[in-house]
């Protein structure tokens, strides 16, 4: 998959929503101490992004709270 599909954030709470809503999660990548997330298909993302900012998009709590559990094991789990 070319890296121009991407979508990267270093939110945590937008990339929770992104693996909460099944985006497509690729990984972990780190720049320094700083962690971006990788998802698939930047078209997708860019639009669960606006609904994020513009407080629009509807997803499970439960998913949610999991998701974001999920994605700071991921951060602990990779710090060296």
């Amino acid at each position: 998959m070319p890296m121009s599909d991407h979508f990267l954030t270093k939110d945590l709470q937008l990339a929770g929503l992104l693996y909460a809503k099944g985006a497509g999660f690729i990984g972990v990548n780190r720049s320094g101490r700083l962690c971006w997330f990788v998802f698939e298909n930047h078209g997708v993302c860019e639009k669960l992004q606006q609904q994020f900012f513009s407080k629009s998009v509807d997803v499970n709590a439960k998913e949610y709270a999991d998701a974001l559990r999920t994605l700071k094991d991921l951060v602990f789990a990779n710090e060296q």
